[in-house]
């Protein structure tokens, strides 16, 4: 199963004992949920999505999980990858998307930085993935800010006029140049 330390962070797979502490970092200030989903989840929600979530673990590549702090292991948010159909006009393409959400109270202490930098380096390293894809609303300065310091390339969603879908390419050298 997936664990992932960084300097400050802990991510590993959701338990059920996570559940009241994200739904109370994810789901009780408008800012964190306002351009996904939308809404706040209730308790019993956020129960079924980390159900859900947890049912997926038999694969050893993709899911969500949980971001905690190493000192002390508060749940700060989740990050994983996952698998996407992607709409690129006039045909669509199967990603791996990169996804990611942290309570307010954690936000620019460059922890979803940290958390982010460790999936890619997973994706690319360890899995040998081409590329990865992230989509998000425009208006959501705060991700496109942090996608464009993970150098993704950042376009217009050929399919939302709302939204913004940003790629990031793996450039793996290659031995004896070339």
């Amino acid at each position: 199963m997936l664990h992932f330390e960084t300097a400050r962070l802990l991510i590993r797979p959701y338990t059920l004992e996570d559940v009241a502490s994200a739904h109370a970092v994810l789901d009780t200030d408008p800012e964190v949920w306002r351009f996904d989903p939308g809404r706040a989840l209730t308790l019993d929600e956020r129960r079924r999505t980390i159900e859900s979530r947890m049912g997926g673990y038999g694969s050893p590549v993709f899911g969500s999980l949980a971001v905690t702090l190493r000192d002390g292991g508060q749940f700060i948010g989740y990050c994983g990858l996952q698998l996407y159909l992607c709409d690129r006009l006039p045909m669509s393409t199967p990603e791996v998307e990169l996804f990611y959400k942290l309570g307010r109270a954690y936000w620019a202490q460059g922890y979803a930085t940290e958390a982010c930098r460790e999936m890619i380096r997973y994706a690319f390293q360890e899995l040998r993935l081409i590329r990865i894809v992230t989509c998000t609303h425009r208006d959501n300065t705060r991700s496109v800010a942090l996608l464009r310091r993970l150098g993704m390339r950042i376009e217009a969603d050929a399919t939302d006029p709302d939204g913004v879908l940003a790629t990031l390419e793996n450039r793996p050298t290659v031995p004896g140049g070339g």
